[in-house]
C-alpha cells in the first residue's frame, strides 16, 4: 500500500507534427518547395516544435531528371543537382516559420561516396547530418548508397533527440546507444513500398519505445511516382508511440495517421513522464538495460549538437 503520495514531476510537453507525405510528380524545384512548404505550414498553424518529414522525400525531384538516367545513377544526379538547393530551402523554412524541420533524407556526396541522409534544421543554427547506418538491398546494390558511422543527437534546450532511419530502427542497438547517450525521442522517416515493410518499421518503433522508455515518432509516405523504378508504390501509417505503462495510452499509441492518406498528425508528448515512468513505472526497461550487463560497443562516434534557438 502507497503510504504517501508521489513527488510531482512537472509536465515537459514537446508538440511534434509528422507529416504523412505524398508523392506526386513535380514538373521543377519551386512545385517541389511549394508542397514541401504547405506542410510546414501546417505545423506551423498547430505551433509544432519538431516539423518530421518522411525518408527520401527529395527523390519526388526524381520526376522532373532526364528520363534516361538508369536506376543506379538516379540518386547520384539528385545529390549533385539539388542538394545546394535542398539545404537552401530547409534553412529558409525552419528560421521564417521559427520551427525545428527536419527534412526527410535526401542522398548526399560525401568524399565521393554516396549516402542516405537526414537533415535536421534548427532556427539560427547549422544543419545537423544523420547518415543512415544500416541499407536495404534497394540501397545498397541499385542506388548504391553507403553506410553511416556515426551517430547524431541534437540537444534543443528542452528536448534530447535524434534520428534513426527506416531500416535503421529494426536494429535494437542504434536506440539503445542513442538511449544511453540522453535521448528521450528517436524520429524515424521511412518510406516502405508494401504493408509488410510498414509493419517492420512500425513494429520495430513500438518496441524501441518499450524497451528504452522514450518516445518513437515515425513518419511515411504515400503515392508515388508512376514508372520511375522503385518509387512506383509506398504504403504508411505514420504514428507516435510511447512506453507501454500507467503515464500513457493503454496501447501505447500516442497518435496514429489512417492507412495511405495524405495527412499530418499531431501530438504533445511530455518528457515528465518518461521521467515517472523510469523511476517509478511498472517494469524499469531502461535502468535494467544499463545495470544488467548487456553493453554494445560501437566504433563510431556519438556527437550531441547543442542547437537552443529560443534563448538566442
Amino acid at each position: 500500500m502507497r503510504l504517501k503520495a508521489p513527488t510531482p514531476i512537472l509536465s515537459r510537453p514537446v508538440r511534434i507534427c509528422s507529416i504523412q507525405y505524398c508523392f506526386r510528380p513535380v514538373a521543377d524545384f519551386d512545385a517541389f518547395a511549394n508542397q514541401v512548404e504547405a506542410y510546414v505550414d501546417v505545423g506551423d498553424d498547430y505551433d509544432a516544435d519538431i516539423i518530421l518529414f518522411p525518408e527520401l522525400l527529395t527523390t519526388q525531384l526524381v520526376s522532373c531528371l532526364p528520363k534516361n538516367i538508369e536506376p543506379a545513377k538516379v540518386m547520384r544526379v539528385l545529390a549533385e543537382t539539388h542538394t545546394e538547393k535542398i539545404d537552401e530551402l530547409f534553412s529558409k523554412l525552419s528560421n521564417e516559420y521559427d520551427r525545428i524541420v527536419v527534412a526527410g533524407t535526401h542522398p548526399r556526396i560525401i568524399n565521393n561516396n554516396l549516402f542516405n541522409v537526414c537533415g535536421i534544421y534548427v532556427p539560427g543554427h547549422q544543419p545537423v547530418y544523420q547518415a543512415k547506418m544500416h541499407l536495404t538491398p534497394t540501397e545498397r546494390v541499385t542506388w548504391q548508397f553507403q553506410p553511416g558511422n556515426s551517430l547524431e543527437i541534437v540537444d534543443t534546450g528542452f528536448v534530447h533527440f535524434a534520428t534513426a532511419i527506416c531500416y535503421d530502427v529494426q536494429f535494437p542497438e542504434i536506440p539503445r546507444l542513442l538511449s544511453k547517450s540522453g535521448i528521450q525521442l528517436l524520429l524515424v522517416p521511412y518510406l516502405t513500398d508494401d504493408r509488410r515493410g510498414y509493419t517492420r518499421v512500425t513494429s520495430c518503433a513500438r518496441a524501441r519505445a518499450i524497451e528504452n522508455q522514450i518516445y518513437v515518432v515515425t513518419a511515411g509516405m504515400t503515392g508515388s511516382l508512376p514508372m520511375i523504378t522503385d518509387l512506383t508504390a509506398q504504403f504508411a501509417q505514420s504514428g507516435m508511440y510511447t512506453p507501454s505503462d500507467f503515464p500513457f495510452p493503454m496501447d501505447g499509441i500516442a497518435t496514429e495517421a489512417a492507412p495511405n492518406s495524405e495527412m499530418v498528425i499531431v501530438a504533445d508528448l511530455d518528457m515528465a513522464l518518461l521521467d515517472q515512468a523510469r523511476q517509478r513505472g511498472t517494469v524499469h526497461n531502461y535502468e535494467d538495460s544499463v545495470n544488467d550487463g548487456i553493453n554494445i560497443q560501437f566504433d563510431g562516434q556519438i556527437n550531441i549538437h547543442k542547437r537552443h534557438w529560443m534563448d538566442l
